[in-house]
């Protein structure tokens, strides 16, 4: 009897230790892998940076033409150089200052088409027709290529965010309740004795996500697929209707949160067997955990 006492207890002992590698081997991934997609805006960041030198540059040389539009180029100019510098001196990335941004450099893009077009067409007229149209049309078009570039570097920034911008669920643990005649509810393992589940979770810290109310819905799901004690449905991103059984808002500040679910279930209609819970966030599922009932 003590020698299975013992051998319980040492089961007991290996099972956390495997569960704490668990959970240390995840925590490195994720911050490995928000690292890496840091690394990748700060790159994108630097290359836009390089881009809007690019463009000063051929503001100055544009305005060094003194030509009828040589005001404009300035206004122009001094726009880009404000920008380039708010952008270096960005220090944490953030996915509305992003958009500000780069609602900014398109205004920029077309802007910069139009003046430049005009520009070389003046500069165009005071050469000789023949060679400067065929320069001007070089021009325009490595001007053309350079924008499209920018175009592109910033969608892909900007898918690049959103994907970061996700929030993710570090922790999920579900508990079978069993409600006692004084109203407190303990654990228990069986179905039968279950009056609720009970959901702990955290979601993760995100810098670069948008702050605000985010809706994070509970799905219990048992061994034959049924939703258990749904209270309403709703729509994932992809359109796809799903039954939830409890829905919190929550007040997301970037910072680690921690969520307590609590389901209340009928008894009679517990069975044994295996229920999986599905978290989701918004409109998207974010993680699952799982229980088994004697």
């Amino acid at each position: 009897m003590e020698e299975n006492k013992k051998s319980n207890t040492k089961l007991i002992i290996i099972a956390l230790a495997v569960l704490l590698l668990g959970a240390l081997a995840y925590t490195f991934y994720t911050n490995t892998e928000h690292k890496k997609l840091t690394d990748a805006i700060e790159v994108e960041k630097l290359e836009i940076e390089q881009n809007l030198d690019s463009m000063i540059v051929r503001y100055e040389d544009a305005i060094a033409e003194k030509t009828s539009m040589s005001g404009e180029l300035i206004l122009e100019r001094d726009r880009i150089i404000a920008l380039r510098d708010s952008i270096k001196d960005l220090k944490v990335v953030n996915y509305s200052l992003l958009r500000r941004y780069k609602g900014e450099i398109s205004k920029l893009e077309i802007s910069n088409k139009k003046l430049f077009l005009l520009n070389e067409s003046l500069a165009s007229s005071n050469q000789l027709l023949t060679t400067n149209l065929d320069s001007a049309n070089v021009k325009i078009t490595k001007q053309i290529a350079k924008n499209d570039t920018l175009t592109y570097q910033n969608k892909t920034l900007a898918q690049k965010v959103a994907i970061g911008s996700e929030l993710k669920v570090g922790t999920a643990k579900v508990m079978a309740m069993k409600e006692r005649s004084n109203g407190k509810l303990v654990e228990t393992t069986r179905a039968n004795n279950t009056d609720a589940l009970r959901i702990n979770l955290t979601i993760i810290k995100n810098e670069i996500a948008e702050p605000g109310d985010r809706q994070v819905y509970i799905q219990i799901v048992d061994a034959k697929g049924t939703t258990v004690a749904p209270k309403g449905q709703f729509l994932l991103y992809d359109n796809t209707q799903v039954s939830y059984s409890d829905l919190s808002i929550v007040n997301y500040l970037n910072d680690a949160i921690d969520l307590i679910s609590l389901v209340e279930v009928n008894r009679d209609v517990m069975k044994t067997g295996l229920y999986t819970v599905n978290i989701y966030i918004d409109n998207k599922f974010v993680g699952a955990t799982k229980i088994a009932l004697k």
